[in-house]
């Protein structure tokens, strides 16, 4: 892709100085018109050639980028229909007090998560656990105090599923 980038302002500088050397834009038109039918026939192949590349590259680029954003964390995780609605759900509830780099959290009142949950607990299904521990009982350390049952079923388990496999990457 960088290729066709270069290709494509090569080409368009090249045409750019051609009209220069012809005496500029009124040159190039007086030019035109006195130039023969095989002459006339390349300026519009040319022209066809540059706007077919224009359309050509962002499609190429459209199309070859299968991988769909929403769906890759920070340090390249991959996250699943149910941690992608956890993640909005965090940024929504838990990111004004959590640090998460996930979700470029800075929050001050509630412990950082990257450390808390990522590095102190091995295991997925540790952190997991703890996630929807503090979910459904609350906190009421350090500076603030989360509130229990900010988040309850289906949507405490999707905050927990996140923050589980995003914390400490």
């Amino acid at each position: 892709m960088l290729i066709a980038f270069l290709i494509f302002w090569i080409l368009l500088g090249l045409g750019v100085f051609f009209v220069a050397m012809r005496g500029g834009a009124r040159g190039a038109r007086e030019s035109l018109h006195t130039e023969s039918r095989t002459g006339n026939r390349l300026i519009t192949l040319g022209v066809v050639v540059l706007f077919a590349f224009g359309l050509a590259v962002p499609a190429i680029v459209l199309a070859f980028n299968g991988e769909h954003k929403a769906g890759v964390a920070v340090g390249g995780v991959k996250l699943n229909s149910e941690q992608q609605k956890g993640r909005e759900l965090f940024a929504k509830s838990c990111a004004v007090c959590h640090t998460l780099a996930a979700t470029r959290s800075v929050g001050r009142v509630g412990p950082n998560l990257d450390v808390r949950v990522g590095v102190d607990i091995a295991t997925p299904s540790g952190r997991k656990a703890l996630v929807e521990s503090a979910i459904a009982e609350g906190r009421a350390r350090g500076l603030g105090q989360m509130p229990a049952l900010l988040y309850q079923g289906k949507e405490a388990q999707d905050v927990a599923s996140f923050v589980a496999a995003v914390a400490g990457h």
